[in-house]
């Protein structure tokens, strides 16, 4: 008999992701949305995957939806609620912003892990939680960097698990690492533009060159969450697709799209002017403190659950990719 998989965040990146591989292995899979009726969760009924409509505000629809599951998928939107937000609370402060989407993200990832305890509770079939998380990065740059609020936020959740003993023995953490996809979708805003003559893209990025960084391409997070099902619980796995420097991810973009680039190193105050109101230093923070002290030596990798895992090379995304709006807008 086909297990079940209820997965939040089915309409979006990583939660498509997961839902359409569990899909394609045969799992009976529940994609959870506010609306079954919007063209994204239309786009999965055609696929075979059952919408349950639920609320991230609403404890009681998150019960009703994760009933009958063997594994949840869950995935918090920490920039929702942070863009809606930061026309208005930009001009408060720096740090309004930021803090106003980390409250939002951490009532809301603790309804989710309550509803999960309460349906584990009452049914007792539930084999996995898997919960995307990021550590926190004013921790591990020990108070350095304290702007990086959608890592914290998604910490405070995953110490919240922790304390939930019962659930936390079914549990696993899935710590997703910085997108490919930024680049493309969100090139000016991170910093990538042409240079003055219009031929070469410049990518100004906080950090030295020679840093690596884990970067994973989201279509990579069923092939994750597939990992922490098959593996013992209480994993905290980094969701690395591959890890390399902006210079070499950049060097290998270049080939694939013949476009000269080179990475600039930036600083923290230059990204906070640039964008002003939080959301430059959040990012050259979240970047700054990858490249000094890294994600964590806690955290396990793919391969070290399956040394024959396969996942997608920077390359083979890169030439899949349609890089002609982001060559437009640079």
């Amino acid at each position: 008999m086909a297990k079940t998989i209820a997965v939040l965040g089915a309409t979006g990146n990583q939660g498509g992701a997961v839902a359409s591989f569990f899909n394609a292995q045969g799992w009976i899979v529940q994609g959870i949305s506010r609306s079954a009726s919007s063209a994204s969760s239309k786009a999965l009924i055609s696929k075979g995957i059952s919408v349950i409509e639920a609320d991230v505000d609403d404890f009681t629809t998150l019960v009703s939806a994760f009933k009958g599951a063997h594994v949840i998928f869950a995935v918090t939107d920490f920039w929702a609620p942070f863009f809606e937000a930061y026309p208005e609370l930009s001009k408060v402060s720096d740090r309004a912003t930021g803090e106003h989407a980390l409250t939002i993200e951490v009532r809301r990832g603790k309804t989710i892990v309550d509803a999960a305890t309460k349906v584990l509770e009452e049914e007792g079939i539930l084999e996995r939680f898997i919960f995307s998380t990021l550590p926190s990065f004013k921790e591990q740059s020990r108070g350095k960097y304290t702007y990086a609020y959608h890592f914290d936020a998604k910490a405070i959740v995953s110490e919240y698990l922790k304390e939930q003993k019962a659930l936390w023995e079914k549990s696993s953490l899935l710590n997703m690492g910085f997108y490919t996809t930024n680049l493309v979708k969100m090139g000016s805003l991170m910093g990538a533009n042409k240079d003055t003559n219009g031929s070469k893209i410049i990518w100004r990025r906080t950090g030295t060159n020679e840093a690596v960084h884990p970067f994973v391409v989201p279509d990579d997070a069923g092939i994750f969450a597939d990992l922490l099902v098959r593996s013992p619980p209480k994993q905290d796995l980094l969701g690395v697709s591959e890890m390399a420097s902006y210079a070499t991810f950049m060097n290998i973009w270049s080939e694939v799209t013949g476009v000269p680039s080179e990475v600039e190193q930036g600083t923290e105050d230059e990204a906070d002017k640039a964008i002003p109101g939080g959301l430059g230093r959040e990012a050259a923070e979240s970047t700054s403190t990858s490249a000094e002290f890294g994600w964590g030596k806690h955290l396990v990798l793919p391969k070290d659950l399956d040394p024959k895992v396969k996942t997608t090379s920077l390359r083979s995304y890169f030439e899949n990719e349609d890089w002609k709006p982001f060559l437009e807008n640079a």
